[in-house]
């Protein structure tokens, strides 16, 4: 039996989704106070579909509009964590991350409440300047899509990545 029918606890997961948008030869980052450089995305919210999610994360940090076109990776956090700031004293799930390669619409970059910097920048650029792990390694397989899509699971505890596995779908 499975042990969450035994115990009665349904298991949960937040999701969330991340884009790597692209505009001629180049890439756009955000770079969030905390993790420094990173691809614009984040927590789908409840009635959200992951599209519309994706959309509205990218134009909240960013101010693009963009559409996401090839689902790239799906990235599996497995550790429940302790929540910080507004939520400290809960304890956030695991996260599921849906990556996508995005096609730029219209907009001009611009900083918001959740980026400190926003950047059209080269993909060599974007190596360089992307540096935690998560990121980095989403960062790596978006620039290297061939069509396949990568499955990571992971453990991270706000210094450490371990990855337990790294399959194609």
């Amino acid at each position: 039996m499975d042990k969450w029918l035994e115990s009665k606890e349904l298991p949960y997961h937040l999701a969330s989704a991340c884009g790597l948008v692209r505009k001629d030869e180049y890439v756009l980052l955000i770079r969030n106070p905390k993790r420094g450089w990173e691809l614009p995305g984040g927590t789908i919210e409840q009635g959200e579909t992951i599209s519309e999610a994706l959309k509205r994360e990218i134009y909240e940090e960013s101010g693009i509009l963009s559409v996401p076109e090839h689902l790239t990776g799906v990235y599996q956090n497995l550790v429940v964590k302790d929540g910080y700031g507004p939520l400290d004293g809960v304890k956030i799930p695991p996260i599921i991350n849906f990556a996508f390669v995005c096609r730029y619409i219209s907009g001009e970059a611009a900083i918001s409440d959740e980026s400190e910097d926003v950047r059209w920048v080269t993909p060599e650029e974007a190596v360089r300047m992307v540096t935690h792990p998560l990121y980095e390694k989403r960062l790596t397989d978006m620039l290297k899509f061939d069509g396949a899509v990568v499955f990571s699971s992971y453990t991270y505890d706000n210094k450490t990545v371990a990855f337990k596995a790294d399959d194609i779908l």
